[in-house]
């Protein structure tokens, strides 16, 4: 599994619909998760959010979950086509995993990347296992095929859409964007992917230097900085554009 990049620890936030429900403490144990764009992956972001020690630090999180590969944590187990399909004696292995008790985080996670690709036999293991969760347990499928996923499994999951922002054309920004209140960092993603638009079209460098001040200020909400000085900083930032 790969490390982990700067966006995948807050980026949940530019995913509403995912967001929403984690926030509010009512995401399901058992949760679909469709990408409409290929290639993106909402699984890292999901299951590092899950995994998080420390959920309501107000800084930047250093837990040791946030700062493990995905290949060191002991409470997340991942399913993924070998080669082509998720086998059941790779399913038998990860249900049995949940006989434990979580070690480090809150709970223990099933992520299955590539649901359409569990086998039957393999499916009807997984849903024995979903369909009575112990407290503690979380499945999380993500899929960019869900027609092709069981019909079994996707009746015991709710199921998410998400769109990958950058995938999403944006044509012109409000003048006073920054002054959104809340500011999210979702704000300043849409604001970053015009910057970026605007160096293709223009090839001016000065794009470059506002995008790059842009996921500055990203990071800097995305670990709880306070909103008014972020705020200001763009609202200079965006004078110069």
């Amino acid at each position: 599994m790969k490390n982990f990049n700067r966006q995948d620890l807050s980026r949940l936030s530019s995913w509403p619909q995912i967001a929403g429900p984690f926030a509010a403490g009512l995401f399901p144990q058992s949760a679909l998760v469709i990408s409409n764009t290929p290639g993106v992956e909402p699984g890292v972001s999901l299951c590092r959010s899950l995994l998080c020690e420390e959920r309501e630090a107000s800084s930047a999180c250093r837990c040791r979950s946030c700062h493990t590969d995905f290949a060191g944590h002991p409470d997340i187990h991942l399913l993924i086509p070998s080669p082509h399909t998720i086998k059941v004696a790779d399913v038998r292995i990860a249900v049995q995993s949940l006989l434990y008790r979580p070690l480090w985080s809150p709970v223990r996670i099933i992520w299955i990347q590539a649901a359409e690709t569990l086998t039957p036999e393999s499916a009807n293991l997984l849903l024995k296992a979903v369909e009575e969760p112990a407290p503690y347990v979380h499945f999380v499928l993500t899929t960019n095929n869900p027609d092709q996923v069981l019909p079994t499994i996707r009746s015991r999951c709710q199921r998410f859409v998400i769109a990958d922002p950058d995938s999403q054309p944006i044509d012109s920004l409000p003048p006073d964007w920054m002054m959104a209140r809340p500011l999210l960092p979702d704000h300043v993603v849409q604001a970053a992917r015009f910057a970026r638009m605007q160096f293709r079209q223009s090839y001016q460098r000065h794009w470059l230097g506002i995008w790059e001040e842009l996921w500055q200020a990203y990071d800097a909400l995305a670990a709880n900085a306070n909103q008014d000085i972020v705020r200001e900083h763009l609202r200079q930032l965006w004078a110069r554009r």
